[in-house]
């Protein structure tokens, strides 16, 4: 009996080993801290959401997640509040400190970085703070090469937000991301993820399908039904709602669950976007 025990504790280590635990990762536009004034935000301002947005991370306890629109003094407050997490990111405006961060953020004792950096949503995507097509805005893509310490296994990700007027930056950003993710992706066995704020609905067919060829909605191929609100943009709850936050992974990740939330704590909202939340198994490489 002992033997038989020990033997079927040891396939389930092995079996532990090759495949992995769970992975919980996050997209999660956090809205930018500009509204010192209180007039555009009001009570919902970034002094008031800050301390439930760490709350958050920490409850869920997210390995992976990454951030739309922060500012330094945002980034400057996670890495404070967040120790056990390194991150990788820049700002859009000047490739350093300046404008928005579209950071990535892993858990350090589960995940040692291997590489990482920035390139620019535009036709020159290594020039710093390019703006591309129809664009109104700077547009950037962060990513981050890691590498699970237990199993070996690594995961290419990317974070991004797509500008918000222009559809033909809308379209020609996805196709760019796409084809980066091909050419940044190490093997055929790298698991991939691509996260963000992309500002198109899945009626924007062309956006959306420059992104199928090689990857799959998280919410579509969820094992689970997709939980909570069918948007993830809610303006603070004033403006028309709509779904325009994603998560894509490709074959080498499997989606045991995905959810999109309004969060609303002791009646502020965490932003004018909710996260979008899944439980992902980085497949055998």
């Amino acid at each position: 009996m002992k033997k038989i025990v020990l033997i079927l504790s040891l396939l389930v280590s092995i079996f532990s080993v090759s495949f992995g635990e769970s992975v919980n990762i996050m997209s999660f536009n956090i809205r930018n801290s500009k509204d010192s004034t209180l007039k555009i935000d009001g009570k919902h301002n970034w002094p008031a959401r800050k301390n439930k947005i760490v709350s958050l991370i920490k409850e869920e306890k997210f390995d992976i997640f990454g951030i739309q629109e922060a500012f330094y003094d945002q980034v400057m407050f996670l890495d404070e509040q967040l120790p056990g997490y390194g991150w990788v990111g820049v700002g859009r405006d000047d490739g350093q400190k300046s404008g928005e961060h579209s950071n990535i953020y892993y858990k350090k004792d589960r995940f040692s970085y291997i590489a990482g950096g920035t390139f620019w949503l535009s036709e020159t995507p290594e020039k710093v703070a390019s703006v591309g097509w129809d664009a109104e805005l700077t547009r950037i893509a962060t990513w981050v090469r890691l590498e699970e310490k237990k199993t070996g296994n690594r995961v290419l990700v990317f974070n991004t937000h797509f500008d918000h007027i222009g559809m033909l930056a809308q379209e020609e950003s996805a196709k760019l991301l796409a084809d980066k993710s091909k050419e940044f992706t190490d093997s055929e066995k790298e698991a991939v993820i691509i996260m963000g704020d992309l500002n198109f609905e899945r009626t924007n067919e062309r956006s959306y399908n420059a992104f199928k060829e090689n990857y799959s909605d998280a919410k579509v191929i969820t094992a689970t039904a997709a939980k909570g609100k069918k948007f993830t943009y809610n303006g603070f709850g004033k403006n028309p709602v709509e779904e325009i936050d994603y998560i894509f992974v490709n074959d080498k990740i499997k989606v045991n669950s995905y959810g999109q939330y309004k969060m609303i704590k002791d009646g502020i909202y965490l932003s004018d976007h909710g996260p979008v939340i899944s439980e992902i198994k980085l497949l055998k490489q």
